[in-house]
């Protein structure tokens, strides 16, 4: 979240900045990134601000009810006027706009960022080990599903410049991490993180012990293969691995996303 951030709204993240820079989270949910900028680094409270937006009133009235500010509107068609925001982030669900209305949404948020500021887009690629983990595993074993198309590289740089904003596209690792006092609470507890994060806990109960639900996980986050066709090198972990750090066991499993970071130029 932090390296986001810093992509959104870079001159909001040094310690002389005068102001502090109005970031708004198009996809907040419940408040996620406000809560963790609050909660977890104190170095950014006076120098970002987080404005929550989110489709569901339930998220928006959780995120009010926390303290936060938050406004309910669509991804698509934001209430916000004109140059009203420092940046713009859609990450954590992007996938979620339907193809159709994505034009729409980065048209939007480009829309309300102040001339000079940035817009940023996180995705996983569709070619890409989290993609298929949502496709193989979270879709056939969760409640509502999740038929969801994800983004692409070359779709993803084109839809800003149909907006008329050109993006560069990078690639920005977005590993899970966990810790436990063992190398086994490690694994453990990243099994039930992963399990609660993407509703496949009845799926995973399935599996029978941890040894077996740490081998799904190794199966569907091995990176070799999807980092070897990025067009640069990475030093990106490339497979779930368990490390001791000083007095804790850390679980680490890799993610890669795509993001496209637009910059709005000045008139």
């Amino acid at each position: 979240m932090r390296q986001l951030l810093e992509l959104a709204a870079p001159s909001g993240m040094t310690p002389d900045t005068a102001a502090p820079r109005t970031v708004l989270d198009v996809l907040g949910g419940d408040g996620t990134i406000a809560r963790a900028v609050h909660d977890n680094a104190p170095d950014l409270r006076d120098r970002v601000h987080i404005l929550t937006g989110d489709l569901s009133g339930d998220m928006v009235e959780q995120a009010l009810s926390q303290g936060l500010a938050a406004i309910r509107q669509a991804a698509d068609h934001l209430f916000l006027a004109d140059g009203t925001m420092d940046a713009a982030l859609l990450a954590y669900g992007t996938h979620h706009i339907a193809p159709q209305d994505r034009l729409d949404a980065v048209t939007e948020a480009l829309r309300v960022v102040k001339d000079g500021g940035h817009v940023v887009l996180h995705d996983f690629d569709d070619t890409s080990p989290m993609a298929r983990f949502f496709t193989d595993i979270v879709h056939p074993h969760t409640t509502a599903g999740h038929d969801y198309r994800h983004f692409s590289r070359g779709p993803l740089a084109e839809l800003f410049a149909e907006a008329g904003t050109p993006a560069r596209v990078v690639d920005l690792y977005d590993p899970l991490v966990v810790r436990g006092t063992t190398q086994e609470e490690a694994r453990r507890r990243m099994c039930a993180y992963v399990a609660d994060m993407y509703g496949v806990g009845a799926f995973f109960a399935t599996l029978g012990g941890t040894d077996a639900r740490w081998q799904l996980l190794e199966q569907y986050f091995q990176h070799e293969t999807y980092l070897a066709t990025l067009p640069e090198k990475t030093d990106f972990t490339p497979g779930p691995v368990v490390y001791r750090s000083e007095d804790a066991f850390i679980a680490e499993i890799p993610r890669a996303a795509i993001v496209a970071v637009a910059h709005k130029p000045p008139t």
